[in-house]
């Protein structure tokens, strides 16, 4: 779906620009893509998202700049507004190890020579953080051009969602959250986090490999502990089938988000907007 180059004429009649500031706005940046969302905190039938693919004419950057100055209106009040980064490069650290002044050095532990500015992002409960990085330039001008912007990577949300779904269970579950040509995959003994990965997700035979060698290198059981898929799940049907085969207990995520969804919406939604849309 590509975005209009006109303002705000595209926007749902409900959605007034001039009480931009009830409104929450959310820009979500994949590899390949660019999409965002506003809905109102108070009134669950005001929800718009909007995502468009890049062409080969401009750089990703250029891209970007483009859109927001095509729409105009991303630099207004908002009662929030958030940048989400989509990229399998990000970095854990336990609060215990936590110290802002040394992010860089922590990240680059993992990810050598990253290319851009390194963030962190704290948990609800502030027991870890996501390390991340962006664009430098990108960084910049997303500082420049939106209201106050609070930058955070997409693992973030499927953890706190996950953490939630795992409170109260005693078996082992490892969460598989297909999304955006990834499966994030997100690993849990009770209420203890034990692993998270985001690994590309383009073929089928090397995403059920990383899978069962994620349950091997755990111990996990494939007959007693549980795992739990969303996302676009419709799209892996190849991967879904052989875990079946290998394990007993597969279940599915059930969102309720806390705006009004149509069904493609439902189906097609990153599981990380839902997931934010829940809380």
């Amino acid at each position: 779906m590509g975005l209009p180059a006109s303002g705000s004429m595209f926007l749902p009649e409900n959605i007034d620009l001039g009480h931009s500031d009830e409104y929450n706005l959310s820009i979500r940046l994949t590899p390949n893509g660019f999409s965002f969302y506003i809905y109102s905190p108070a009134d669950p039938s005001i929800f718009h998202f909007q995502e468009t693919s890049l062409g080969s004419k401009l750089s990703y950057l250029d891209h970007i700049k483009k859109v927001i100055f095509d729409l105009g209106f991303f630099s207004q009040v908002f009662n929030k507004t958030t940048v989400t980064t989509v990229s399998d490069q990000y970095t854990l650290v336990p609060d215990a190890f936590f110290d802002l002044k040394k992010v860089d050095e922590l990240f680059r532990f993992n990810f050598h020579n990253p290319q851009g500015v390194v963030l962190s992002e704290s948990s609800s409960t502030g027991s870890w953080h996501v390390l991340f990085h962006i664009q430098e330039e990108m960084h910049a001008f997303l500082l420049r051009n939106l209201w106050n912007p609070v930058f955070c990577h997409q693992v973030t949300p499927l953890l706190q969602l996950f953490e939630k779904e795992q409170q109260g269970v005693s078996t082992r579950s490892c969460f598989v959250d297909f999304h955006d040509n990834f499966a994030t995959v997100i690993c849990f003994a009770g209420d203890q986090l034990l692993s998270a990965n985001t690994i590309p997700c383009l073929n089928p035979h090397d995403t059920t490999y990383f899978i069962a060698s994620i349950w091997e290198k755990l111990h996990f059981s494939q007959t007693n502990d549980r795992l739990c898929l969303s996302g676009r799940v419709d799209r892996e049907k190849a991967v879904i089938d052989i875990l079946k085969k290998l394990i007993r207990r597969v279940e599915y995520i059930d969102l309720r988000p806390k705006v009004m969804l149509t069904e493609t919406q439902r189906d097609s939604l990153p599981t990380d907007i839902q997931a934010v849309l829940c809380v």
